[in-house]
């Protein structure tokens, strides 16, 4: 059965939505002008960025870099709608929540009706804010948070816990979080610490305790360049490892913040071919093997992996992965379902996926996507393979990654 493209070329990446994203909420505090090089221009940012411009934050736009103006006028009232983009759904309710005397309302998407919000409403309502919420909107009413001490669930998303640090300089007393259960998407949780670090926010980190000292308050850099987005270089670096030719993508100048960066590890595991240069990064092809891992700390790439390990000479097992169900899709159903469609046999038990190598050449499918981003782009490279797939929703890959078809073609030509 045929397994292996015929592609070749080299990918220039936006830079990453999630270190973007954190980037916008700290600028909310600073009282200069930030230069931001490498932006992005995906839907997830623009959610984000057409909400903070209802608070009042001006942003101005050139081809390669954003110049953010201070927050001066705060708009005490208002209301925002934020489709699909569970960062900025968390990030923003704690912002406005931590601004005293604002009385917002935030609509939201279907999709983010169903993702979970209630551990981080309870906590800021501890705090000292006040928010009413039904199921699609919430009520949220600002104030001066107290901090203090709270035990706050980990073991659902790292955003929680990213929205409540990045309003550090907002806290009357000293900010203690006790985190329950293990920490998921833990190193997005360190790349938030980092970011806060670089402007000069003091974070302590230590088993299940985190500590920040009030008072604080964020440095004026005057600029700060966004490195590539990994998360969507890994669906690159995947069809690089079908690949026989080396496929590359742009790569940053210091070692990475992002959690996805470390896929490289991953597929060099499985015994692809990976060359990391001054400036780019190219993987190829060779015998794909089946491994055992956990994707606890690189939940997103979950998807490209169960793709790649079709392809691999022998079975594959991803453990802990039981929070994929409470993402933009239950990826986890979504896989098993929409794989199983192209003849693929895996299972799901105890917190672990197995997916044994493809051994037939699917018919004409039409996969379900479910509106998410994640799904779309790892069945892509089923596509590409089988051209006789059909995938719904393609062009929601905007959410993260608004060049992705485009890329793909010039891949091909």
């Amino acid at each position: 059965m045929k397994n292996y493209l015929q592609l070749s070329g080299q990918i220039s990446l936006e830079g990453s939505k999630s270190i973007l994203n954190r980037i916008l909420i700290i600028a909310t505090f600073l009282e200069e002008p930030l230069k931001i090089m490498n932006p992005s221009n995906c839907s997830d940012i623009s959610t984000m960025l057409n909400n903070l411009s209802k608070l009042g934050l001006n942003v101005e736009k050139k081809e390669l870099s954003w110049n953010v103006l201070p927050l001066r006028n705060i708009r005490k009232q208002g209301s925002m709608f934020i489709s699909d983009s569970g960062s900025a759904w968390r990030f923003l309710t704690a912002r406005l929540a931590s601004i005293p005397r604002t009385a917002y309302t935030i609509e939201v998407s279907e999709q983010l009706q169903k993702r979970p919000m209630k551990p981080l409403w309870d906590i800021l309502s501890k705090m000292g804010a006040v928010i009413k919420y039904s199921e699609s909107k919430a009520k949220i009413k600002g104030a001066n948070l107290k901090g203090g001490v709270h035990d706050l669930l980990a073991d659902i998303s790292s955003q929680f816990l990213s929205s409540l640090l990045l309003i550090a300089p907002s806290y009357k007393i000293d900010l203690e979080l006790f985190l329950d259960g293990n920490i998921v998407s833990r190193p997005y949780l360190e790349m938030t610490i980092k970011i806060m670090q670089e402007f000069g926010i003091i974070v302590d980190f230590s088993g299940n305790r985190i500590f920040i000292q009030k008072g604080q308050s964020y440095n004026n850099l005057k600029e700060y360049t966004i490195e590539p987005d990994y998360s969507s270089a890994c669906y690159i670096w995947a069809l690089g490892a079908l690949s026989r030719s080396e496929i590359y993508t742009n790569k940053g100048n210091s070692s990475s913040v992002q959690p996805d960066y470390k896929f490289l590890d991953i597929l060099q595991t499985m015994g692809a071919n990976v060359k990391i240069e001054s400036n780019k990064i190219g993987v190829c092809r060779k015998i794909l093997k089946g491994i055992t891992i956990d994707m606890q700390a690189m939940p997103d790439q979950v998807p490209t992996l169960a793709v790649l390990a079709l392809f691999a000479n022998s079975k594959t097992r991803i453990l802990n992965i039981g929070h994929l169900k409470y993402k933009e899709s239950d990826r986890i159903n979504g896989l098993i379902t929409q794989l199983s469609e192209i003849g693929a046999k895996l299972t799901y038990e105890n917190d672990v996926m197995t997916i044994k190598p493809l051994d037939t050449i699917p018919g004409d499918v039409i996969l379900e996507t479910y509106r998410d981003h994640r799904l779309i782009m790892a069945f892509y490279i089923l596509k590409l393979i089988f051209p006789q797939i059909n995938i719904k929703n393609s062009t929601f890959t905007e959410k993260s990654y608004p060049n992705f078809l485009n890329d793909i073609r010039s891949l091909i030509s």
